[in-house]
Formats: structure tokens, sequence, C-alpha cells
């Protein structure tokens, strides 16, 4: 069967193109692209779609002009429109901490995105699918991972999944297609290439001369599986992870619908690998409320009563003012207003008012709470309230001399409740959010 076939096979049977459709081709001037470009091109006017390509230059090789002014040239010679974008990755990728090959991908992605074509075409074929897959298998990315390679996600679009790389090659070689050739794909220097260049090959020679085919074929069946569980806890996922999760779902639904809840917290096409879900499922298992994660991309995982929260990591400074009664104090980390107002019928009572400020929750501090015997640190008392940790530093707290004197909202100190003669209220304003 000859590629053009094949293709369009692969095309019909994922619906990955329609008539009217304006297709993008993500070109980066090697064989799987160029191929690419050239097979939708052949098709595009019986099938009525109009194409278009991309590329960009990251800036990371020698011959990335080479191949920005290849890309250039042959859209010239072929009609296609061609958007050119230069991108300096290795700038970009350490002002976001990230590695050079994920920025690239991501600068890839988004560029492609911002052009507004209907369809992205991307030239991932069937060695490239056995690739990540084994990639997946060897970082624990669980079955989603062992499903490879979708063919359709969004709007981008994979129609040589069904083509070998070596039939890549050999169709622009027969057809007298030039294509340039990224050296770096040579070096192992990289997880993927040392998979490509050693480990497949060997394979290859040693256990199953047919391997590709096989672990496509199987990541097929896989697919089909992950489709229905997925679909399945889709249908219970309601919002929200909790413990008692645990004995009411199987394994297989729980990992889906925690990362469900993961991508839908941090907004994340990526999954979690498998060990990060393990340690989410072991923290609800035996985890105490606070007790965190660290998650990828500067989230957190942490149980707060019985429910799982994901959500961004934030440092907390803390925040300490000085508060004279009878003014109002405005307190911007929490938004209210609080007023110390001397109050005949009021509960507290001061000495005097050196020393007074509204601060947050410190490490160590303590009361000891009206109506309770004996004294009890603070964190214990939010713990009893069930009070979520994120919260507890947005509690204000009236000190003297840092003695706290009345956790705000909640219960005073008794040790400064009609012990002394001048007599207080607190009062507490939300801030209005009125225009």
């Amino acid at each position: 069967m000859s590629l053009t076939h094949t293709l369009l096979n692969t095309v019909k049977k994922y619906n990955m193109i329609k008539s009217g459709d304006r297709v993008l081709v993500a070109l980066s001037g090697g064989a799987d692209s160029v191929a690419l470009l050239r097979l939708l091109l052949e098709i595009s006017k019986e099938y009525g779609f109009t194409l278009g390509a991309a590329h960009v230059n990251h800036q990371l090789r020698k011959t990335a002009d080479r191949d920005m002014h290849f890309c250039e040239e042959l859209c010239k010679n072929l009609g296609i429109p061609l958007t050119v974008k230069t991108i300096d990755i290795k700038k970009e990728a350490k002002e976001q901490s990230i590695s050079e090959e994920l920025c690239a991908r991501n600068a890839r992605y988004s560029f492609f995105e911002s052009l507004g074509y209907d369809k992205i075409a991307t030239a991932h074929n069937k060695n490239d699918n056995a690739e990540t897959i084994l990639f997946n298998f060897m970082r624990g990315a669980g079955t989603v991972g062992l499903c490879g390679i979708p063919y359709v996600r969004g709007r981008v679009i994979r129609p040589l999944l069904d083509i070998k790389k070596s039939e890549i090659t050999e169709f622009c070689k027969e057809n007298g297609y030039d294509f340039v050739t990224d050296e770096t794909n040579f070096e192992e220097i990289y997880t993927r290439n040392k998979i490509r260049l050693s480990l497949i090959p060997e394979i290859e020679r040693t256990f199953n001369s047919n391997f590709v085919n096989t672990v496509t074929a199987n990541s097929e069946l896989l697919s089909n599986d992950a489709d229905f569980l997925d679909n399945f806890s889709k249908n219970l996922y309601k919002g929200e992870v909790l413990s008692s999760y645990l004995k009411d779902m199987h394994p297989a639904v729980l990992f889906r619908i925690i990362q469900t809840y993961y991508k839908e917290r941090t907004a994340s096409l990526q999954n979690l690998s498998v060990n990060f879900i393990k340690e989410i499922i072991s923290l609800m298992e035996h985890g105490q409320t606070g007790t965190k994660i660290d998650l990828p991309n500067g989230f957190e995982a942490y149980l707060s009563y019985g429910k799982l929260v994901i959500d961004k990591k934030i440092e907390y400074t803390g925040f300490e003012y000085a508060i004279t009664p009878e003014k109002p104090l405005f307190i911007p980390e929490t938004g209210v207003t609080i007023t110390l107002k001397r109050d005949k019928t009021g509960k507290i009572s001061l000495p005097d008012t050196k020393g007074l400020t509204i601060r947050s929750k410190r490490r160590g501090d303590f009361f000891y709470p009206v109506g309770m015997t004996g004294k009890k640190r603070l964190s214990d008392y939010f713990t009893d309230k069930k009070i979520p940790q994120k919260q507890r530093f947005n509690i204000p707290i009236l000190t003297k001399d840092n003695e706290v004197v009345s956790v705000i909202g909640y219960r005073n100190d008794r040790r400064f409740v009609g012990t002394y003669s001048d007599f207080y209220s607190i009062s507490i304003k939300e801030a209005d959010n009125a225009e």
C-alpha cells in the first residue's frame, strides 16, 4: 500500500480533516515533515482543504538558520504560505527554569495554536510512537503513557502515525524530495535518542524484528481500554477527591479521578507520573491534615479534613501591624478592617495600650482560651476547629507585648478578660468590593 493510501486511511479513520478545513503543517525541514507536507498537498484539492506551514527557529544549533531557509524555499516552490518564528530557547528556558526541550515544545505548540488554523498537523510517525511508549514505560507514566501518542488531541492531528520512519525516508528518496537532517538526532545525549539509536535496534535484532509494529498494535488496544476507563471515571468525578474514595473506588478509577482533578486545578495538559499518583494515594491512606507533597510546576497536594487539595504553593511571610484604639486598621493581607474600640461592655480588658499589634500566627504561638483549662497551642486549636491550613495564616490575632489577647473572630485569651479596668471590643469589617 502506498504512503498516500496509508495516510488517507488514517485521516478517515480518526476523522482528522474535513472539507473546508485550514490545515497547518508543523514544518521542521526533516524527512517526516517534508513528507507530511507533500502528502497532504497531494490530497488537499480532492478533499477540499487548504494548507499552510509554520517553522520555529529555536536557535539551538549552528544549522538552525539553514533549516529555516530550506523551509522558506520549499514552501515558496510549492506555493504554500509559511509563517516563521525565531525564539531564543536557551534564554527562555533559563528564565522559566525548565529544560530546553520542554521550553522548545511549549513554544512550538503555543506558536502553532496562535495562528488560528482549524487543524495542526505534526509529523510524528510509528517509530516516534514506539519511542514514546518505551520512554513513558521507563519513567512510570502508567496506562495513559503506554497508549502512546494520540492520533488527535484537540486541534492537533498526526496523519503519519501508521507509517514507519524507514518508509518515510524511502518515500522522499524515491521521489527526489530534498530534506534537512538534524545532526543532534544522532547524538546519544538525550534519552529519546538512546531509545531510537540503541534500544529499539537491539530489541529488533535480539527479540522481535517486528517490534515497532507490535508495540503500536498493543498501544491501540490499551488506548481502547483507557478510553473506556477515562469516560467511566469522568462520569464519577464530581469536582473533588475524598479520602473515602479509597474504599469506594477501584484503584484504576481513583487514579484517573486524581489525574482529572490535578489537570483541573493546575490547567496542565500533562499527566502526573505514576510515582506522584502513588504518593498522593499514600497521603490519602496515611497522611494527616496539613501533610504536604510537592508537585511539578510549583503546586502541592495536601489533605484537608478528608478531602484532597491541590493548590499553588505559597510562601507565607506573615503580617504584623501596630494598632491604636479607636483608629481603624486595614489589613491588606486579609482584606479586612479591624477597630479596637473602648467599650465598657466589651469582654477584652487591657492594662494599657502599649505594644498592641495585629499579626498572623507564628510557630509556637499559644494562648489560654476562655472557657477552657490550661493553655493551648494555636495550631492545635485551629486543628480542633477544622480550619484549613491555608486559612490559618489569614486569621488576625491581637497581641500585647507578643502575648495573644484574642484570636479575632474565634476566642479570647482569659488572661485579658475582666482582669483590668479598661474594656474593649473588636469590630471587623470586610473590604467593600463594590465599584
